[in-house]
């Protein structure tokens, strides 16, 4: 007996049709790599937008003004500064804020053994990077409050991120009206009663939310 062998056509035939399945394989591989990827991304910029908006939300609400510690330096404080990013535009061919924000919060988790109180100072605010290619979100903490060292002097900063591209922040001092050109509380004496956060990431969503300060 002679056993036949397969013919160049047959073989060539298979190898078209295993590349065939290959292809298929690989790009089905490929869309759920990409899927997971691009879901992943979503998680982690909803985590750092929840982060931060929970973060200020905090020390926001925590706000704590108290004039008879205010002599004769000022230590209690809630300063907003408007800042428009230097004519900057977003997506939304909106202008792009740079508001900053420093206050003093209830909102220390104080150390175990330490003299620290619950009220410290915090703040948020904008550094352009070192390379001039954009900006990064970064906080403030002064921990102790001293009359030697006055509100808005002291403290020790850190970068957060540089993915947010806009911080926009509202005032009220009624939950009616509302500002956008910053608060002083040197000037007003007291806290709003409200403040509105818009932070915007640079895939260009938009995180807001509302938050009522308790003092």
């Amino acid at each position: 007996m002679h056993s036949q062998g397969f013919t160049l056509l047959e073989v060539l035939l298979a190898m078209a049709i295993l590349a065939v399945i290959m292809t298929v394989i690989y790009m089905s591989f490929s869309t759920a790599g990409r899927n997971v990827e691009q879901a992943e991304a979503i998680r982690d910029e909803t985590d750092l937008a929840r982060t931060l908006i929970s973060r200020l939300s905090t020390d926001i609400a925590n706000a704590y003004i108290n004039p008879s510690m205010n002599s004769p330096a000022v230590l209690t404080i809630f300063y907003g500064k408007k800042d428009e990013a230097g004519g900057g535009v977003g997506a939304g061919n909106e202008k792009i804020r740079h508001d900053s924000i420093s206050l003093t919060t209830l909102s220390n988790w104080r150390k175990p053994d330490s003299n620290e109180m619950e009220l410290w100072e915090v703040g948020y605010f904008f550094k352009e990077k070192a390379d001039g290619k954009g900006y990064s979100l970064f906080r403030k903490e002064k921990r102790e409050l001293s009359k030697d060292v006055p509100a808005l002097d002291g403290g020790v900063e850190y970068e957060i991120t540089d993915r947010v591209e806009s911080l926009h922040l509202t005032y009220s001092d009624d939950g009616l009206k509302w500002t956008d050109n910053g608060w002083d509380s040197r000037s007003l004496n007291k806290p709003p009663k409200a403040v509105e956060i818009a932070l915007t990431l640079d895939t260009g969503k938009v995180y807001t939310t509302r938050v009522d300060v308790g003092n």
